[in-house]
């Protein structure tokens, strides 16, 4: 039996989760082509932290959380989407300029200058796609639903 999606919504909990998936898929595959132009014009190339996979699994299930945070937000608090929006951008200012510590290195090491613009690029680019594609592709799930 097939339903005709004109009729058929989406929970908002639902568009959270894949509004995030969405565009955690989406930040992943921009992320990855910045860390390669990164990369490319700085000649980093330390990979040991800093990776394809880390960067997937960095950015995809961060932006579910978000969705969900998002949907969460927006059902239960007064001006959900404005308290969304301003808690998003405090959060990755904060994170983004974390990589400007001193030792940022698992190893308790110096975090050299060009992994630092390489996390700080990733961080800002999570975050901003964070704070405002998800609540985009959550209110039009019509893009990433049948």
């Amino acid at each position: 039996m097939q339903h005709d999606s004109a009729y058929y919504r989406y929970s908002p909990s639902t568009r959270g989760i894949l509004g995030g998936l969405f565009v955690g898929i989406a930040t992943a595959v921009l992320g990855l082509a910045f860390d390669f132009a990164y990369r490319k014009i700085t000649g980093y190339e330390f990979a040991e932290y800093i990776n394809i996979n880390s960067i997937i699994f960095f950015c995809i299930p961060t932006l579910v959380v978000g969705g969900i945070v998002y949907s969460l937000i927006t059902q239960f608090v007064k001006k959900g989407l404005v308290v969304y929006i301003v808690l998003c951008l405090i959060l990755t200012t904060v994170v983004a300029f974390i990589p400007l510590g001193p030792n940022m290195l698992p190893s308790g090491q110096a975090m050299p200058s060009s992994a630092r613009g390489l996390t700080m690029g990733l961080e800002i680019l999570t975050g901003l796609m964070g704070t405002f594609a998800i609540p985009y592709f959550a209110r039009h799930s019509e893009i990433w639903s049948d």
